[in-house]
């Protein structure tokens, strides 16, 4: 049976899940990892939502495509600490300039 990692949420902030303006995965963008052990998820690596849908929370920023919810902290599937979801997101210095 597979794990999947809850989200912390705050449901007073709820998105359109089609935004567009949030950090996600691809060139020029962000690298993704944990902000307390560096572990960084691959694409198979998913998270459910309070609603039940499973996805990879960094392919969407923290938004839920089912239900628009926005999560605020995300866990690591290493360390299983928690860490606000934004924190997650490394800028590579070079493109910061």
């Amino acid at each position: 049976m597979a794990t999947h990692w809850l989200l912390k949420d705050d449901s007073r902030q709820r998105r359109d899940p089609g935004t567009k303006d949030r950090p996600g995965p691809g060139p020029g963008k962000p690298r993704v990892r944990c902000p307390k052990c560096e572990w960084e998820p691959g694409r198979g690596d998913v998270w459910m939502c309070v609603c039940l849908h499973v996805w990879n929370t960094f392919d969407t920023g923290g938004v839920c495509p089912s239900c628009g919810r926005q999560w605020t902290e995300t866990q690591c599937r290493r360390c299983h600490e928690w860490s606000p979801h934004l924190d997650w997101y490394e800028v590579d210095p070079d493109e910061a300039a």
